[in-house]
């Protein structure tokens, strides 16, 4: 059950991760938003970082962290960070453009793997964070942190509280 749970919490550390990567690509065009307004991506990295850091801080108060538990949450909270560059690193396009179809083909597999094994290592490196803090904690601890780090599904079905 409790490995159900770290899986599920790094699931949705993943797909939190694969969004923000999706919104602040290095070399991106700006998105579009629904009434034709350009979105701010540097401000939602900030919105999404102010968000994180607010669920990090209710998270550890709810946790009731010894002091001898403290070098431990630090750790965790410093491996959940979204990484300095992007996990998906953006093509080349004039470059792919002088590219014949099966050398796009070929390049094209090789940036997707290259993005798939970032992403992999990404997930590996939160998930065994997240297994190294929640061993930490006590079994009540467990209980908090188990019901805090739940998705969110109502949210992903279009569902408001």
């Amino acid at each position: 059950m409790t490995r159900l749970n770290t899986t599920r919490f790094a699931l949705s550390v993943l797909l939190a991760g694969t969004a923000l990567a999706a919104v602040v690509p290095a070399q991106a065009q700006p998105m579009m938003g629904e009434m034709g307004v350009h979105h701010d991506e540097g401000r939602m990295h900030e919105r999404m970082t102010k968000h994180w850091e607010k669920r990090q801080t209710e998270l550890k108060a709810k946790l009731h962290l010894t002091t001898a538990q403290e070098p431990a949450w630090n750790a965790f909270v410093q491996s959940m960070k979204m990484p300095a560059k992007p996990l998906m690193q953006p093509l080349d396009r004039e470059a792919m453009a002088k590219l014949s179809t099966p050398e796009r083909m070929e390049k094209m597999n090789s940036v997707h793997e290259a993005n798939l094994a970032g992403m992999q290592s990404h997930v590996k490196q939160r998930s065994e964070a997240t297994r190294t803090f929640y061993n930490q904690l006590t079994a009540e601890q467990q209980k908090v942190f188990d019901a805090e780090t739940l998705p969110e599904h109502s949210r992903w079905k279009g569902k408001r509280d």
